[in-house]
């Protein structure tokens, strides 16, 4: 069946709410995504300070999302004047690369966790690169960082998702669903082949809640996304089923 499958198939209000899982995704992707690109700023801080975690407690099935919105929400309440400073030491002595925990450093970077030679440009940075290249995108040049670090993984994963919904509201399901198994194939052959690895690490390290939550989150929302785009990808083929 050819990209020209048309959104008649789905019905209006299946569409939509398909739509807003998926612009809901994009939106949280980029979130977590700034959390491993560089530290936050007082503005970030304090927006987050007045958010309400009590929402993502709701399920007792996602324990991991609920102790790491719980861990947010526990260090920000305790903020102060020097929690800014605080959060950045900790995101650069961590994160950053600045210290080493016997002899491991915590860089997101899939390569320092999965190629041998420990090379930032490394084979799982080639394999990241040429997955981007074939959804025709690239890094600027000015980033500064390989495609295989966490930040850019998670964004890849935030531009697929508004594609996908696009898709979907041009009626283009087949392509919907390409872009769908990249989805799922990215983040578990991708990502929870080292994420895992990383978060051990980096808790060993850690010495306040704020980052050993952001970690925590991440870790249930992949696990929980594999099944939400399960849940997407089988809505859509019944869509094309029914064309």
């Amino acid at each position: 069946m050819s990209n020209a499958t048309t959104a008649a198939a789905l019905a209006p209000d299946t569409l939509a709410q398909l739509c807003e899982v998926l612009e809901d995704r994009a939106e949280f992707y980029l979130t977590l995504a700034g959390f491993y690109y560089k530290p936050l700023t007082q503005d970030q801080i304090d927006h987050m300070a007045a958010q309400d975690y009590s929402q993502y407690a709701a399920h007792a099935d996602e324990s991991l999302l609920d102790e790491g919105f719980d861990d947010i929400r526990r260090a920000l309440r305790k903020r102060h004047t020097g929690t800014r400073c605080i959060l950045a030491t900790e995101w650069t002595s961590t994160f950053g690369g600045a210290e080493a925990y016997k002899g491991r450093y915590c860089v997101p970077n899939a390569s320092l966790f999965l190629d041998k030679s420990g090379l930032t440009y490394g084979r799982p940075r080639n394999e990241v690169s040429r997955i981007f290249a074939g959804q025709r995108l690239r890094l600027h040049d000015d980033a500064g960082m390989p495609e295989s670090h966490l930040c850019f993984e998670l964004e890849f994963l935030s531009v697929l998702s508004g594609e996908i919904a696009a898709h979907l509201r041009a009626g283009e399901l087949e392509a919907a669903l390409e872009k769908i198994d990249v989805s799922q194939e990215f983040i578990q052959g991708h990502i929870l082949t080292w994420f895992p690895q990383l978060s051990e690490l980096a808790l060993l390290m850690l010495k306040t809640r704020f980052y050993k939550g952001v970690l925590k989150i991440t870790q249930g929302y992949l696990e929980l996304d594999v099944q939400t785009l399960a849940d997407v990808e089988a809505e859509v083929r019944f869509g094309v089923q029914a064309a």
